[in-house]
């Protein structure tokens, strides 16, 4: 009753039941069962879109599992979810194979696209929905000049497997068109030109900071 309720089989194309051992062969013929006793049509059209999968728990982080096995990946391959794993493994690797057009950190992000260089953009949810109203309108910002230039956009949820990968990466990540070499060097150069007017401080500044901090320290 509770995946009639809230799985709509018009939009959803596969869903995946995986378990250790023979948990999700008991489930789904329990569900098969069912269905067939209560003569629940949308369940009975629709037991083609149910995939069993092998998983070593229950828990979430093994979704990582599933979706690395590339027969479970043929299976859902049209679906959103396995284009948006197929998008971010591509980025995984062309980091290790060509690093020039793999990118992540909204600032190098942004310099390439400036270069009209991204051919797929990634970014989680909660940056593309921030409650901080300014990083909400740089993500989206973002998103729509890439779209604009023609770029594919994929928004992936911080729930899933994919979007916590994503997050350990700064939460955005590019692949690139073509090579930018000097994408990072630009960068650092930024930085670098941003450390040294940090540095140059008047004698003033330099006492001042000292005798605030103990001003701070005693009440004041």
């Amino acid at each position: 009753r509770a995946i009639l309720q809230h799985i709509d089989f018009d939009k959803v194309k596969c869903i995946l039941l995986a378990s250790p051992g023979y948990v999700k062969d008991d489930f789904y013929k329990y569900l098969q069962a069912e269905a067939a006793r209560r003569d629940d049509r949308p369940y009975i059209e629709n037991k083609s879109k149910f995939v069993l999968c092998k998983a070593s728990s229950g828990h979430k982080h093994a979704l990582e599992e599933v979706f690395s096995d590339p027969d479970i990946m043929s299976q859902i391959t049209e679906t959103k979810v396995a284009k948006e794993v197929g998008v971010l493994n591509k980025f995984m690797r062309m980091i290790d194979i060509c690093p020039e057009k793999a990118f992540y950190g909204f600032k190098h992000v942004s310099k390439a696209n400036e270069e009209l260089a991204i051919e797929s953009l990634m970014v989680t949810d909660e940056l593309f929905r921030s409650s901080d109203i300014k990083t909400r309108k740089s993500y989206v910002s973002l998103v729509e000049s890439v779209r604009e230039n023609g770029g594919q956009v994929y928004i992936l949820s911080s729930m899933h497997e994919s979007g916590k990968q994503l997050q350990q990466v700064s939460g955005v990540a590019a692949i690139l068109r073509y090579p930018l070499p000097d994408l990072d060097e630009e960068s650092e150069d930024e930085e670098s030109d941003s450390d040294e007017s940090d540095h140059e401080k008047t004698d003033a500044e330099l006492h001042a900071e000292p005798l605030a901090d103990d001003l701070q320290n005693m009440g004041f």
